[in-house]
């Protein structure tokens, strides 16, 4: 498969990387049917929609949009986040 506009140039590291994998599964959604956040947007009483083409994580009936994952500590952009957590961090996420 081609890239849509190849070649870019990268900046910064796009990577992300789940601390607490276990039960978590990407998935690319793809059709129209409604799929919804597991989380509300700060200042909004809605759960919000998962688009068509769109990166989200699932933990059972549990789905997250990336921004959602990030805000809630499921996903970090921080490569060496496994050297910066505490030893007694037995935690796995939900």
């Amino acid at each position: 498969m081609k890239p849509l506009n190849a070649p870019h140039k990268i900046d910064h590291d796009f990577r992300l990387y789940v601390p607490y994998p276990e039960g978590w599964k990407a998935h690319i959604k793809q059709g129209w049917e409604k799929q919804y956040c597991y989380a509300k947007n700060e200042g909004e009483d809605f759960f919000h929609l998962i688009l068509n083409g769109e990166i989200f994580l699932v933990h059972g009936d549990e789905k997250y949009c990336l921004n959602c994952a990030m805000k809630q500590g499921i996903v970090t952009s921080e490569r060496l986040h496994w050297q910066n957590k505490r030893p007694d961090e037995n935690r796995t996420k939900l």
